[in-house]
């Protein structure tokens, strides 16, 4: 008998669509081309897939700072640390596929891994097709984590 379990792929198809979204925006705002590395990925949809935390960030204001929006609301940062454990597998699984379609392309720098956005044109209609609140979420995390380094943005969300 064979079963294909439609939602690794529907979850692993999301999850990299939204990575090469972060990367695109990530991209336009980092000025000194800086790419984000693999561990910050890990990051990602704890954010956009967590209903709370996306509710709560993706209408925020580009100026709005991530410290203010997670006082306004903790409960983002509610076992964040499960959630990023959680959801590694299907963010390494998105990466691939970006990696694999061309989409995105991985660099290693001094034994840091990263990624940049390839010249590849997105598949027709798939950037449209994305969960608006999900994008919007993807859009602002891309507008904090551009301005600090990944230890710093584990350390401010995962510190005590």
């Amino acid at each position: 008998m064979y079963y294909k379990d439609r939602n690794i792929i529907n979850n692993s198809s999301l999850a990299c669509f939204l990575i090469i979204l972060f990367i695109e925006e990530f991209e336009k705002k980092s000025l000194d081309k800086r790419s984000p590395d693999l561990l910050l990925f890990l990051l990602i949809l704890p954010f956009a897939w967590h209903k709370i935390s996306r509710e709560t960030i993706k209408n925020k204001k580009s100026t709005t700072v991530l410290d203010a929006v997670i006082q306004e609301n903790p409960l983002i940062k509610a076992n964040f640390d499960q959630r990023v454990s959680n959801y590694a597998g299907p963010t390494l699984q998105g990466l691939n596929l970006a990696v694999a379609s061309g989409l995105v392309t991985k660099i290693e720098i001094e034994n840091i891994i990263q990624f940049k956005r390839s010249t590849k044109k997105w598949p027709s209609n798939v950037k449209k097709t994305l969960p608006d609140d999900m994008s919007k979420t993807i859009v602002r995390l891309a507008n904090w984590f551009h301005q600090m380094d990944t230890p710093q943005i584990y350390n401010f969300l995962l510190g005590n």
